[in-house]
């Protein structure tokens, strides 16, 4: 009976969805100066963070992107990894390696501008896993997991804004974040041997669009400008029902049904800046987001029928709103080479020493980018080729779990012993850019 729920969730898991500029830029140009608007008004790429700038531009934008992201966090050794809550064998210990698989990943950004006196320009960014068209992972329902990396920004994540310049100096946007919601109905009935039939089933799902709110405004002074851009928070979830009958011999019909936060975005207010100063420009931004809504990607069984026992929810985390501050610098080193450099900081929307049940885990990290810009001029059109490159240190944290079971009883929790917190992420993108 195990056996089939796990063949039946990981077919389920198989068709979710999989995005990127949350955490390393929305392209090469933007995560050179520490993840935030370039408020260049020809950069595409600026869809994501400050959508308003576009429509100043009359002039078709173009970037396209590649990007590759590896994480290394540290080994976490002899803790233990079962007891009486998840095993019948009892305790035993193990070590975790948390070795994530490396992410490759493509973008797409386009400025369009509508109609012959220029009603508008719309925006269009694609972020997307290369070679998959949707994937994502649960992770271990007991380990510790590093719920932020293992797979929340590999998704594919689509973001539509229509900008319209009001005057000359101020202009605004609206557009929405496209997300899903997954849900399927699976029967079976499995045949053991003793008949002259064999087994059979029946599957149906289905996958609806959901729209978020994103809204921005902009306004241009002689030498500086301004942006505040707000985009509504974007839940993607997995709600499927299960059921069976096994014959031959004959045994319990089960039914269930199986649910988990695919991913979240949440609610979150942008305001950010620029400042010329000759052949500089200075940046500075700030995000706020409201992340109460947030639930681990953990899946949870429920009976709804039948023989078997629901899920034991011993995931239990404590979240909080962020704030993550950024600031950066673009130099225009010649008239076809620029430069940038930015600092961030990530706070984590999950709260506490994780001392509890459950093993969701993450840390503030403290973010460094660069980048590096090359303009050649094709038939009289601007062409930029661009590189970037972002190191994530996680803020060091050791756990110590409390004494107890997860369920009460005697006994360690999963993940006693302690460990570490502690690693880092690399994330490089290299790309083009053209203005028509």
């Amino acid at each position: 009976m195990k056996s089939i729920f796990t063949l039946l969730i990981f077919c389920l898991l198989r068709t979710a969805n999989a995005s990127y500029p949350e955490f390393f830029g929305a392209s090469f140009s933007t995560t050179a100066i520490g993840n935030q608007s370039t408020l260049d008004q020809n950069d595409p790429s600026n869809n994501y963070y400050s959508p308003a700038i576009l429509g100043f531009s009359d002039k078709v934008n173009i970037l396209l992107q590649a990007t590759s992201t590896a994480t290394s966090f540290k080994r976490m050794a002899n803790i233990t990894v079962t007891n009486s809550t998840n095993s019948s064998s009892g305790t035993t210990t193990g070590n975790v390696e948390n070795n994530y698989a490396k992410f490759y990943g493509g973008g797409i950004h386009l400025a369009l501008p509508i109609g012959y006196q220029h009603l508008g320009t719309l925006g269009v960014s694609v972020f997307l896993p290369i070679g998959n068209l949707m994937e994502t992972n649960s992770g271990n329902p007991f380990l510790p997991e590093y719920v932020m990396y293992h797979s929340r920004y590999q998704r594919t994540s689509v973001y539509l804004n229509f900008a319209r310049k009001w005057s000359y100096d101020v202009a605004w946007s609206l557009g929405t974040i496209v997300g899903f919601q997954a849900t399927a109905d699976v029967k079976t009935n499995l045949s053991l041997g003793g008949g002259n039939f064999g087994s059979y089933g029946q599957a149906r799902s289905k996958v609806a669009p959901a729209l978020g709110v994103i809204a921005s405004l902009v306004k241009k002074f002689d030498d500086s400008k301004i942006y505040f851009t707000y985009q509504q928070e974007m839940k993607s979830n997995l709600h499927a029902l299960v059921s069976g009958e096994i014959t031959n011999p004959n045994l319990p019909i089960f039914e269930s049904a199986i649910d988990s936060m695919i991913f979240y975005d949440p609610h979150t207010f942008r305001l950010g800046s620029s400042y010329e100063l000759g052949m500089a420009t200075v940046f500075a931004g700030v995000e706020y987001q409201l992340w109460s809504a947030y639930k681990p990607p953990v899946i949870y069984i429920t009976k709804t029928g039948g023989a078997i026992v629901s899920s034991s929810n011993y995931e239990r985390i404590v979240v909080r709103d962020t704030i993550n501050p950024r600031v950066g610098i673009k130099l225009n080193l010649t008239d076809r080479w620029s430069a940038g450099l930015g600092l961030g900081y990530r706070m984590t929307p999950l709260k506490g020493d994780f001392s509890g049940s459950g093993n969701s885990i993450d840390a503030n990290t403290y973010i460094l980018s660069t980048g590096l810009q090359y303009r050649i001029v094709i038939w009289s059109k601007d062409v930029n080729l661009g590189t970037s490159l972002e190191y994530h240190e996680l803020e060091k944290k050791h756990v110590t779990k409390s004494s107890g079971q997860e369920d009460g009883t005697n006994g360690p929790k999963i993940g006693a012993g302690g460990y570490d917190i502690a690693g880092h992420v690399i994330a490089a993108s290299f790309g083009v850019k053209f203005n028509f």
